[in-house]
Protein backbone atom coordinates (compact mmCIF):
# COMPACT_ATOMS: atom_id res chain seq x y z
CA UNK A 1 0.00 0.00 0.00
CA UNK A 2 1.65 3.27 -1.20
CA UNK A 3 0.11 6.28 -0.09
CA UNK A 4 1.25 9.51 -2.68
CA UNK A 5 1.72 12.86 -1.12
CA UNK A 6 0.18 16.56 -2.40
CA UNK A 7 -1.71 14.87 -4.98
CA UNK A 8 -4.04 17.35 -7.31
CA UNK A 9 -7.04 16.57 -6.97
CA UNK A 10 -8.26 18.59 -9.83
CA UNK A 11 -8.32 15.12 -12.11
CA UNK A 12 -10.10 12.94 -10.23
CA UNK A 13 -13.46 14.99 -11.11
CA UNK A 14 -15.56 15.28 -13.47
CA UNK A 15 -15.42 19.42 -13.00
CA UNK A 16 -12.20 19.49 -13.25
CA UNK A 17 -12.17 21.63 -9.85
CA UNK A 18 -9.71 20.36 -7.06
CA UNK A 19 -7.18 21.95 -4.88
CA UNK A 20 -4.77 18.82 -3.21
CA UNK A 21 -4.81 15.91 -1.39
CA UNK A 22 -2.08 15.61 2.03
CA UNK A 23 -2.32 11.94 1.35
CA UNK A 24 -3.74 9.77 -2.02
CA UNK A 25 -3.91 6.10 -1.93
CA UNK A 26 -5.31 3.91 -4.49
CA UNK A 27 -7.86 1.19 -3.23
CA UNK A 28 -7.06 -1.99 -5.54
CA UNK A 29 -8.97 -4.30 -2.77
CA UNK A 30 -10.43 -4.43 0.33
CA UNK A 31 -7.02 -4.83 2.07
CA UNK A 32 -5.84 -1.63 0.77
CA UNK A 33 -9.49 0.05 1.83
CA UNK A 34 -8.75 -1.36 5.03
CA UNK A 35 -5.47 -0.04 5.89
CA UNK A 36 -6.16 3.23 4.77
CA UNK A 37 -9.04 3.30 7.16
CA UNK A 38 -6.64 2.00 10.09
CA UNK A 39 -4.04 4.90 8.75
CA UNK A 40 -6.57 7.07 8.99
CA UNK A 41 -7.65 6.72 12.69
CA UNK A 42 -4.56 6.05 13.93
CA UNK A 43 -3.45 9.34 12.03
CA UNK A 44 -6.24 11.55 12.93
CA UNK A 45 -6.91 12.35 9.97
CA UNK A 46 -10.25 13.33 7.89
CA UNK A 47 -11.12 10.63 5.21
CA UNK A 48 -12.69 11.03 1.92
CA UNK A 49 -13.93 8.08 -0.44
CA UNK A 50 -13.50 8.92 -3.78
CA UNK A 51 -15.50 7.04 -6.68
CA UNK A 52 -16.32 8.65 -10.19
CA UNK A 53 -15.73 11.85 -8.47
CA UNK A 54 -19.19 12.70 -11.10
CA UNK A 55 -20.73 15.29 -7.76
CA UNK A 56 -17.45 15.80 -6.21
CA UNK A 57 -15.86 19.40 -5.93
CA UNK A 58 -12.71 19.21 -4.00
CA UNK A 59 -10.49 22.19 -2.39
CA UNK A 60 -7.78 21.40 -0.05
CA UNK A 61 -8.24 18.36 1.63
CA UNK A 62 -5.86 18.18 4.98
CA UNK A 63 -6.36 14.43 4.99
CA UNK A 64 -6.66 11.30 3.26
CA UNK A 65 -8.62 10.56 0.27
CA UNK A 66 -8.82 7.56 -0.92
CA UNK A 67 -9.93 6.46 -4.59
CA UNK A 68 -11.70 3.15 -4.72
CA UNK A 69 -10.78 0.93 -8.02
CA UNK A 70 -12.30 -2.15 -9.66
CA UNK A 71 -12.00 -4.80 -7.10
CA UNK A 72 -13.07 -7.75 -9.87
CA UNK A 73 -15.18 -7.76 -13.28
CA UNK A 74 -18.72 -8.36 -13.40
CA UNK A 75 -19.96 -11.35 -12.54
CA UNK A 76 -23.41 -13.14 -13.29
CA UNK A 77 -24.84 -15.02 -10.26
CA UNK A 78 -28.03 -16.42 -11.83
CA UNK A 79 -29.33 -16.12 -15.35
CA UNK A 80 -32.73 -16.27 -16.69
CA UNK A 81 -35.16 -13.62 -17.01
CA UNK A 82 -34.16 -12.58 -13.80
CA UNK A 83 -30.32 -11.98 -13.59
CA UNK A 84 -28.12 -11.50 -10.22
CA UNK A 85 -25.42 -9.78 -10.89
CA UNK A 86 -22.43 -8.76 -8.47
CA UNK A 87 -20.62 -5.48 -8.65
CA UNK A 88 -17.24 -4.26 -6.90
CA UNK A 89 -17.85 -0.96 -5.42
CA UNK A 90 -15.91 0.81 -7.99
CA UNK A 91 -16.69 -0.64 -11.00
CA UNK A 92 -18.04 2.12 -13.71
CA UNK A 93 -21.71 2.38 -13.08
CA UNK A 94 -21.36 2.90 -17.30
CA UNK A 95 -20.33 -1.04 -17.13
CA UNK A 96 -23.24 -2.17 -15.52
CA UNK A 97 -25.51 0.22 -18.18
CA UNK A 98 -23.47 -1.45 -21.00
CA UNK A 99 -23.95 -5.07 -19.78
CA UNK A 100 -28.01 -3.92 -19.27
CA UNK A 101 -28.60 -3.57 -22.70
CA UNK A 102 -26.51 -5.69 -24.54
CA UNK A 103 -28.58 -8.49 -21.78
CA UNK A 104 -31.79 -6.55 -23.22
CA UNK A 105 -32.66 -5.71 -19.44
CA UNK A 106 -35.01 -3.36 -18.09
CA UNK A 107 -34.81 -0.03 -16.75
CA UNK A 108 -31.53 0.60 -15.09
CA UNK A 109 -30.24 1.58 -18.42
CA UNK A 110 -32.16 5.06 -17.85
CA UNK A 111 -28.93 5.77 -15.36
CA UNK A 112 -26.73 5.99 -18.44
CA UNK A 113 -24.93 8.87 -18.57
CA UNK A 114 -23.45 9.03 -14.61
CA UNK A 115 -19.41 9.18 -14.43
CA UNK A 116 -20.14 7.51 -11.15
CA UNK A 117 -18.73 4.41 -9.61
CA UNK A 118 -21.52 1.67 -8.54
CA UNK A 119 -20.68 2.10 -4.92
CA UNK A 120 -21.22 6.02 -5.79
CA UNK A 121 -24.25 5.60 -7.03
CA UNK A 122 -25.69 3.43 -4.20
CA UNK A 123 -24.57 6.11 -1.44
CA UNK A 124 -26.18 8.96 -3.33
CA UNK A 125 -29.24 6.79 -4.31
CA UNK A 126 -28.41 8.15 -8.25
CA UNK A 127 -31.62 8.21 -10.37
CA UNK A 128 -32.87 9.45 -13.25
CA UNK A 129 -35.76 9.24 -15.50
CA UNK A 130 -37.82 7.84 -12.86
CA UNK A 131 -35.52 5.33 -11.71
CA UNK A 132 -33.04 4.88 -8.56
CA UNK A 133 -30.11 2.46 -8.01
CA UNK A 134 -32.05 1.64 -4.76
CA UNK A 135 -34.86 -0.11 -7.35
CA UNK A 136 -32.27 -3.03 -8.34
CA UNK A 137 -30.51 -3.44 -5.23
CA UNK A 138 -30.57 -7.08 -3.35
CA UNK A 139 -27.94 -6.71 -1.27
CA UNK A 140 -24.67 -4.16 -0.34
CA UNK A 141 -21.60 -5.47 1.43
CA UNK A 142 -19.27 -2.66 3.22
CA UNK A 143 -16.54 -2.27 5.04
CA UNK A 144 -17.32 -0.04 8.13
CA UNK A 145 -15.49 2.30 9.82
CA UNK A 146 -14.24 -0.39 12.34
CA UNK A 147 -12.46 -2.18 9.13
CA UNK A 148 -15.00 -5.35 9.72
CA UNK A 149 -17.06 -6.83 6.09
CA UNK A 150 -20.81 -6.02 7.05
CA UNK A 151 -24.05 -7.08 4.54
CA UNK A 152 -27.39 -5.94 4.60
CA UNK A 153 -30.26 -6.32 2.30
CA UNK A 154 -31.92 -3.70 0.39
CA UNK A 155 -35.22 -4.16 3.59
CA UNK A 156 -31.93 -3.24 6.61
CA UNK A 157 -31.16 0.03 3.96
CA UNK A 158 -33.01 3.25 4.39
CA UNK A 159 -32.67 4.81 1.50
CA UNK A 160 -33.98 8.23 -0.06
CA UNK A 161 -34.15 10.72 -2.41
CA UNK A 162 -30.70 11.71 -3.35
CA UNK A 163 -29.15 9.80 -0.37
CA UNK A 164 -28.62 6.52 1.68
CA UNK A 165 -26.68 5.22 4.95
CA UNK A 166 -23.53 5.41 3.15
CA UNK A 167 -20.35 6.23 3.83
CA UNK A 168 -21.50 7.18 7.55
CA UNK A 169 -22.24 3.27 7.88
CA UNK A 170 -18.97 2.64 5.85
CA UNK A 171 -17.34 2.16 2.25
CA UNK A 172 -19.57 0.03 -0.25
CA UNK A 173 -17.49 -3.13 -1.16
CA UNK A 174 -19.87 -4.83 -3.67
CA UNK A 175 -23.14 -4.81 -4.53
CA UNK A 176 -25.88 -7.56 -5.85
CA UNK A 177 -28.20 -6.40 -8.29
CA UNK A 178 -31.61 -7.91 -9.54
CA UNK A 179 -32.03 -7.06 -12.87
CA UNK A 180 -35.47 -8.34 -15.20
CA UNK A 181 -35.08 -9.07 -18.70
CA UNK A 182 -37.32 -6.47 -20.79
CA UNK A 183 -40.30 -8.11 -22.89
CA UNK A 184 -39.44 -5.12 -25.47
CA UNK A 185 -35.87 -4.16 -26.55
CA UNK A 186 -34.53 -1.48 -24.89
CA UNK A 187 -31.61 -0.20 -27.64
CA UNK A 188 -34.59 1.65 -28.64
CA UNK A 189 -35.35 3.41 -25.45
CA UNK A 190 -31.61 3.83 -24.17
CA UNK A 191 -30.64 5.83 -27.91
CA UNK A 192 -33.79 8.46 -26.43
CA UNK A 193 -32.44 9.03 -23.41
CA UNK A 194 -28.77 9.27 -24.52
CA UNK A 195 -30.23 11.92 -27.58
CA UNK A 196 -32.45 13.53 -24.68
CA UNK A 197 -29.51 14.55 -22.54
CA UNK A 198 -27.19 15.64 -25.26
CA UNK A 199 -29.95 17.77 -26.41
CA UNK A 200 -30.71 18.89 -22.71
CA UNK A 201 -27.71 18.59 -20.83
CA UNK A 202 -24.29 20.25 -21.19
CA UNK A 203 -22.58 16.41 -21.47
CA UNK A 204 -19.34 17.54 -23.43
CA UNK A 205 -18.66 20.19 -20.50
CA UNK A 206 -16.74 19.83 -17.22
CA UNK A 207 -19.70 19.87 -15.15
CA UNK A 208 -20.41 17.99 -11.67
CA UNK A 209 -23.90 17.02 -12.92
CA UNK A 210 -27.23 18.40 -10.79
CA UNK A 211 -25.89 20.91 -8.66
CA UNK A 212 -28.92 21.16 -6.35
CA UNK A 213 -31.83 18.58 -5.56
CA UNK A 214 -35.25 18.80 -7.01
CA UNK A 215 -37.68 20.14 -4.30
CA UNK A 216 -40.85 18.06 -4.04
CA UNK A 217 -42.74 18.75 -6.67
CA UNK A 218 -40.58 21.02 -8.83
CA UNK A 219 -37.48 21.05 -10.57
CA UNK A 220 -34.37 22.93 -9.76
CA UNK A 221 -33.19 23.49 -13.41
CA UNK A 222 -36.72 25.55 -13.46
CA UNK A 223 -36.22 27.29 -10.22
CA UNK A 224 -32.72 28.68 -11.40
CA UNK A 225 -34.08 29.66 -14.66
CA UNK A 226 -37.20 31.78 -13.46
CA UNK A 227 -34.39 33.27 -10.95
CA UNK A 228 -32.54 34.63 -14.07
CA UNK A 229 -29.76 32.44 -13.35
CA UNK A 230 -29.09 30.04 -16.34
CA UNK A 231 -25.62 31.02 -17.83
CA UNK A 232 -25.13 33.12 -14.79
CA UNK A 233 -21.44 33.32 -14.24
CA UNK A 234 -18.95 33.97 -10.81
CA UNK A 235 -14.80 34.10 -12.06
CA UNK A 236 -14.46 30.55 -14.01
CA UNK A 237 -17.40 29.09 -12.97
CA UNK A 238 -21.52 29.40 -14.71
CA UNK A 239 -24.41 27.81 -14.63
CA UNK A 240 -25.10 25.99 -18.24
CA UNK A 241 -26.78 28.18 -20.88
CA UNK A 242 -28.46 24.30 -21.84
CA UNK A 243 -29.58 24.00 -18.46
CA UNK A 244 -29.22 26.22 -14.88
CA UNK A 245 -28.53 23.52 -12.86
CA UNK A 246 -25.57 22.45 -14.14
CA UNK A 247 -22.42 24.43 -13.77
CA UNK A 248 -19.74 24.70 -16.04
CA UNK A 249 -15.88 24.86 -15.47
CA UNK A 250 -14.99 27.72 -17.79
CA UNK A 251 -11.18 26.60 -17.02
CA UNK A 252 -9.24 27.09 -13.80
CA UNK A 253 -12.06 27.39 -12.01
CA UNK A 254 -11.97 27.27 -8.05
CA UNK A 255 -14.20 26.14 -5.14
CA UNK A 256 -14.28 29.54 -4.03
CA UNK A 257 -16.11 30.69 -7.26
CA UNK A 258 -18.56 27.78 -6.86
CA UNK A 259 -19.39 28.46 -3.29
CA UNK A 260 -20.03 31.52 -4.27
CA UNK A 261 -22.33 30.69 -7.00
CA UNK A 262 -23.80 28.45 -5.38
CA UNK A 263 -24.91 30.51 -2.31
CA UNK A 264 -26.02 33.53 -4.82
CA UNK A 265 -28.09 31.04 -6.30
CA UNK A 266 -29.90 29.45 -3.48
CA UNK A 267 -30.29 33.40 -2.12
CA UNK A 268 -31.89 34.54 -5.39
CA UNK A 269 -34.40 31.20 -5.95
CA UNK A 270 -34.89 31.55 -1.95
CA UNK A 271 -35.77 35.51 -2.57
CA UNK A 272 -37.84 35.22 -6.24
CA UNK A 273 -39.81 31.91 -5.79
CA UNK A 274 -39.86 30.86 -1.68
CA UNK A 275 -37.69 27.33 -2.48
CA UNK A 276 -34.49 26.94 -0.40
CA UNK A 277 -32.80 24.51 -2.83
CA UNK A 278 -30.40 21.61 -1.05
CA UNK A 279 -27.24 21.13 -2.95
CA UNK A 280 -26.44 17.69 -4.40
CA UNK A 281 -22.86 17.85 -5.30
CA UNK A 282 -20.44 17.86 -2.55
CA UNK A 283 -17.92 20.64 -1.65
CA UNK A 284 -15.41 18.98 -0.23
CA UNK A 285 -12.34 20.66 1.60
CA UNK A 286 -10.68 20.37 5.09
CA UNK A 287 -8.28 22.97 7.07
CA UNK A 288 -8.03 20.76 9.43
CA UNK A 289 -8.96 17.50 11.43
CA UNK A 290 -10.77 18.07 14.53
CA UNK A 291 -11.03 14.56 15.54
CA UNK A 292 -10.98 11.39 13.17
CA UNK A 293 -14.32 11.92 10.96
CA UNK A 294 -15.82 10.57 7.15
CA UNK A 295 -16.13 13.79 4.91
Amino acid sequence: MNFEKDVPLDGFTSIGIGGKADFFLRARDKEDLKKGIEFSRAQDRSLFILGGGSNTIFGDVKGIVIKMEEFFPLKVLNDGHELRIKVSGGTPLKEVIGFAVRENLDRIFRLAGFPATVGGAVAMNAGAFDVEISEFIEEVEFLDWEGKIQRVNKKEIAFGYRASPFPQMGVVTEVVLRLRRSENPVKEEFAIIRDRRKRSQPINKKTSGSTFKNPSGEKAGRLLDSAGLKGYRVGNVSFSDLHANFMINLGGATISEVRDLINTAKERVKERTGYLLEEEVRLIEDCGSNGWKVL
